[in-house]
Formats: C-alpha cells, structure tokens, sequence
C-alpha cells in the first residue's frame, strides 16, 4: 500500500514538473518576443 502511494506522489510530482518547465519556457519565449518588439519600436522612434 505504501508502495502504491510512493508511485502515485512520484507520479504527480513528475507531472508537475513537467508543466512547471513548459510555463518556464513560454514565458522565455514571451519575454524575448516582448524584449525585440521593444528594442525595434525604440530604434524606429530613434529614426
């Protein structure tokens, strides 16, 4: 029975380390997107 609820918590655990690296990679993917929107903006005010 404790082997059984040590897989289950592994389980979970891996699961939300899972999402925990996705939501860490889109909001690198979010932050440079808004990094180069803004860098551009302010080199065409700078025209």
């Amino acid at each position: 029975m404790v082997r059984l609820f040590f897989w289950l918590a592994l389980i979970i655990t891996l699961i939300f380390f899972v999402l925990a690296m996705i939501f860490a990679i889109f909001q690198w993917i979010i932050y440079f997107r808004v990094e180069y929107t803004t860098l551009h903006t302010n080199r065409d005010d700078k025209r």
